[in-house]
């Protein structure tokens, strides 16, 4: 028998222009505006870029925001060899 799969539709979070440009003279990065508007990183990602491009047409500047990055860690290549080394043994043999 087939198994029926039940889906809730997404909520989509609105917040006002004026929140979210708020938000944006606030926050140095895409995460924290997200987290002050409610939406989600992607969205608010987009809605900077529209934002940001629609201003810049009429020479008004809003702030640079920044991806959180996160430090790199050199250190993982010797795990990476020993998982290429694993997955290549366990190919092989198939």
């Amino acid at each position: 028998m087939a198994e029926v799969i039940m889906q809730k539709k997404k909520n989509r979070v609105r917040c006002s222009d004026e929140k979210f440009l708020e938000a944006v003279f606030n926050s140095t990065t895409y995460e924290e505006i997200a987290e002050k508007t409610g939406q989600k990183v992607a969205s608010t990602i987009a809605r900077y870029t529209r934002t940001k491009k629609v201003l810049a047409e009429r020479n008004i500047d809003i702030p640079e925001i920044k991806r959180t990055s996160y430090p790199k860690d050199i250190n993982n290549v010797d795990n990476m060899i020993e998982i290429v080394k694993k997955l290549k043994e366990h190919h092989k043999g198939e």
